[in-house]
């Protein structure tokens, strides 16, 4: 049987793009003891703007984003002495002890990697978040921004 030749006038079938077609591949892991200052270094040195937290368990609990981090960087350093007022005084700042599970956020904002990008756009402006994690048998697969979706228009 012989097969028809493709014609640049023929339809092309579109599916509807899902949430697995747009989403950004999670960069690492952290987990809730792990030492706050440790985990912003990494979280600004991969250029990552946000990471998933695991509990002792291995199960997802939270998420602590770049802002997160910035927040609490700016609070540690603000109990710091001031270095020209006190110039022999060390100029790092106090780091009180944090963990990324003081830290993060618990709200967790899941979707499926098969669902359409229509359903995840009103998914998170119901829900007034501006990140999903993507998800497939209960594992973290990606994550998608508001500005992943506007991307992707």
């Amino acid at each position: 049987m012989r097969r028809r030749a493709f014609l640049l006038s023929d339809p092309v079938i579109r599916r509807e793009p899902i949430a697995k077609d747009v989403m950004r591949p999670v960069g690492f892991l952290l987990r809730e003891p792990d030492d706050a200052w440790n985990a912003a270094r990494r979280l600004f040195e991969s250029g990552k703007a946000d990471a998933p937290v695991l509990n002792a368990e291995g199960k997802l609990v939270g998420v602590v984003s770049q802002a997160d981090m910035a927040a609490y960087l700016r609070e540690s350093s603000r109990e710091a002495p001031d270095f020209y007022a006190e110039p022999d005084h060390d100029p790092m700042p106090v780091r009180p002890a944090a963990t990324v599970g003081q830290l993060m956020t618990r709200v967790l904002v899941q979707v499926p990697d098969d669902m359409k990008l229509a359903d995840v756009e009103r998914h998170m402006l119901r829900r007034r978040v501006q990140r999903v994690l993507v998800v497939k048998d209960n594992e973290v697969l990606g994550v998608i921004t508001a500005i992943d979706l506007l991307r992707a228009r």
